[in-house]
């Protein structure tokens, strides 16, 4: 019977274009990995973007399936390398997954398997990080904006920005009453859990599927995170 706790997991890392060989650099050196990457762009409060003059800042957003018994030990490393503690150098989370490829599982879990001190720090970084929600909200590009202030007046303190493309059913559509819109922005925020209903529903009310926003939203719940200055040794 298979190992529960150490299992294949997705490594989510939102960090500057330059940094992603640095990223996935640090990450392959503390375990095997597969990654895959595409981009992003993070957003700043109004009053921030008209100072510096700039809309939108790219990002790269990197998912790697990594074993779950070297996710602290990536964290550590990417937080001491990229210098994630400091404030916009970028952020990195996992995910718990449900299923994946076993021929990927195999490889990723043939990284020797490290056992950690289990110290007052890191039995403090567990409690924290179950507190931690991804929430994602599928929204036509013209009412991205909207959905993103209202989700910051709603406790959201940042988001990054994925330009993706619906593709619509009708049948769906005919049930829930909305037709999908093809050009559409994903929206994600990683929040705490306590404000995660808070942002869910202001996001709803601004832009959901009962108004020409038409954003579909949902979440995930994170297991570990390192960056925006929340991470402790």
């Amino acid at each position: 019977m298979a190992n529960k706790k150490r299992r294949t997991v997705l490594l989510v890392g939102i960090v500057d274009k330059p940094l992603v060989d640095e990223y996935v650099g640090t990450v392959n050196s503390l375990c095997v990995a597969y990654h895959f990457s595409g981009l992003g762009f993070g957003t700043a409060p109004k009053t921030y973007r008209n100072f510096f003059g700039f809309e939108e800042i790219e990002k790269r957003v990197v998912c790697s399936l990594v074993p779950s018994t070297s996710v602290h030990a990536v964290m550590s490393g990417l937080n001491r390398d990229l210098k994630l503690y400091l404030p916009g150098q970028g952020v990195a989370f996992s995910v718990p997954l449900t299923g994946v490829s076993s021929l990927v599982s195999e490889a990723v879990l043939s990284t020797p398997e490290v056992k950690e001190k289990d110290t007052a720090s890191r039995k403090k970084s567990k409690k924290e990080t179950i507190m931690r929600e991804l929430v994602v909200a599928v929204v036509h590009q013209k009412y991205a904006d909207i959905a993103v202030d209202a989700a910051r007046a709603a406790g959201a303190t940042g988001c990054t920005v994925m330009h993706t493309k619906s593709q619509g059913n009708e049948v769906v559509g005919a049930r829930i009453g909305t037709s999908f819109r093809e050009d559409t922005d994903t929206l994600t925020f990683l929040t705490d859990s306590d404000q995660k209903a808070a942002i869910m529903a202001a996001v709803r009310d601004a832009a959901g599927l009962k108004t020409d926003g038409g954003a579909v939203i949902f979440s995930l719940p994170v297991d570990e995170i390192v960056g925006i200055g929340r991470f402790e040794e």
